[in-house]
């Protein structure tokens, strides 16, 4: 029945009780920036599942005895549960894994053999789902910012802001370790129809291993999907 209402509303064009909620500005006159913040920190609150993409672009040289994660494609339920497939860095190789982390549980798939282990400091799903600590609470934390500019992501009309992140805000994500006041530029796209977040993007050095030029990409979508996570069976 969910399913068949779902596709009622998706095919006559309607709007979900949820998304009539949230304020909109993709009719209307341009939002401002502070405008753009709260009300993104304000419906992130309601989201109970999204989707996320993670990708790092020109890393530098990882050591060797932490677990570095590369890119990551998984789905994200609140306020504690991940489950992605990975490509990171293990003992000095590239190698692709399936990672599950519920609350303080986490788990990865030995590379060679494919069975699940339990493991200790890889993603901590609160990273990605607390709104107050997590990945989306650094737009609040951006200096510099800039005024709204049009844009889109994968096809999502979103209105974009950047700004400067000093980057001891985003540690509790790379390990940190780098410079006093050393300064990354970042930059988020929020959808103009139901101000949630569809991208942040963050450049510079936010971590030992990195080069100015490393970047850190999220991309986010489907949000509120019906979605399971489950620990495996070891």
């Amino acid at each position: 029945i969910g399913l068949f209402l779902a596709s009622i509303f998706l095919f006559t064009g309607c709007s979900m009780p949820w998304q009539r909620s949230h304020a909109s500005y993709a009719n209307g006159p341009k939002p401002t920036t502070q405008q753009l913040l709260l009300a993104l920190q304000k419906n992130f609150r309601t989201v109970t599942s999204f989707h996320v993409v993670m990708r790092v672009e020109n890393p530098g040289t990882a050591k060797t005895q932490r677990i570095q994660i590369r890119n990551a494609d998984g789905d994200v339920v609140m306020p504690d549960k991940v489950k992605a497939q990975a490509t990171v860095i293990l003992s000095g190789q590239s190698v692709t894994v399936n990672l599950i982390s519920i609350g303080d549980n986490q788990y990865i798939t030995d590379p060679i053999t494919g069975q699940w282990r339990v493991i200790k400091g890889v993603l901590d799903p609160r990273t990605l789902t607390n709104p107050d600590t997590g990945i989306i609470s650094l737009v609040s934390k951006l200096q510099n910012l800039s005024q709204p500019s049009d844009d889109s992501v994968n096809g999502v009309p979103c209105w974009r802001v950047t700004g400067q992140l000093d980057a001891k805000n985003i540690a509790f994500f790379t390990g940190g370790g780098v410079p006093s006041g050393t300064i990354l530029q970042t930059s988020t796209c929020i959808g103009k129809s139901d101000m949630l977040p569809y991208q942040l993007k963050v450049t510079g050095m936010a971590a030992t291993s990195d080069t100015a030029n490393t970047v850190y990409t999220f991309l986010i979508s489907n949000y509120n999907e019906n979605i399971s996570i489950t620990a495996p069976k070891i």
